[in-house]
C-alpha cells in the first residue's frame, strides 16, 4: 500500500492524496457518468449540483496542499474504484428506469458515506496537528458531503423508491 509511516502528519498527507484522487475521479468520470445514466430530472439535478461542488472540492484540496507546502498529488483510491465499478454494474444490469435511478442513489450514498468518513478523519487529523488553516476548508467539504448524502436520501425516500416499487413491483 505505502511505505513505513512514521507520523500523523505523514498519514494525514497520504489520506489527503486519497481524497484528492477520489474527488478528481468523481469530477472527471464518476458523476458525469451517473448524470448521463440517470433518467429522473430530480436525480440529474442533484447530481449536477454535486458535480459543481465536487469541482470546488478538488480546488479546495489543492489549496490545502498549498497551505501545507506540499505538492498536490494523488494516491490511487482503490476503495472508490470498487464503488465506481458497482455503479457501472447497476447501469449495465438495469434498464433506464426509476429502478436504475434507485440503484444509482444507492451507489451515490455509498460514495458519500465513504467521503464523509474520509473528510471526518481529515478534519480530526488536522485539528490534532494544530492545522487550523486547513481544518476550516476540510470541514466545509465534510458538511457539503453530508448535505449531498441527505439530498440523495431525500430523493430516494420522497420520489424514486416509490416509482421503482410501482413500476417493477415491490
Amino acid at each position: 500500500m505505502f511505505g513505513n509511516i512514521k507520523s500523523l502528519r505523514e498519514l494525514f498527507e497520504i489520506e489527503l492524496r486519497y481524497a484528492y484522487d477520489c474527488e478528481q475521479k468523481l469530477a472527471n468520470k464518476g458523476l458525469p457518468s451517473m448524470i448521463e445514466n440517470a433518467s429522473s430530472p430530480e436525480l440529474r439535478t442533484a447530481l449536477q449540483s454535486h458535480l459543481q461542488e465536487t469541482r470546488i472540492h478538488v480546488t479546495r484540496l489543492e489549496e490545502v496542499f498549498r497551505t501545507l507546502g506540499v505538492e498536490p498529488g494523488t494516491k490511487d483510491n482503490e476503495i472508490l474504484d470498487k464503488m465506481t465499478s458497482a455503479a457501472k454494474d447497476s447501469v449495465s444490469n438495469i434498464e433506464a428506469s426509476p429502478l436504475r435511478d434507485a440503484a444509482l442513489i444507492v451507489n451515490g450514498n455509498q460514495v458519500e458515506h465513504y467521503e464523509i468518513a474520509m473528510y471526518g478523519t481529515l478534519v480530526s487529523f488536522a485539528r490534532s496537528l494544530g492545522l487550523q488553516a486547513v481544518t476550516v476548508p476540510l470541514q466545509e467539504t465534510l458538511e457539503e458531503e453530508k448535505k449531498a448524502d441527505a439530498k440523495l436520501s431525500q430523493i430516494a425516500e420522497r420520489v424514486m423508491n416509490t416509482r421503482a416499487a410501482s413500476q417493477h413491483g415491490a
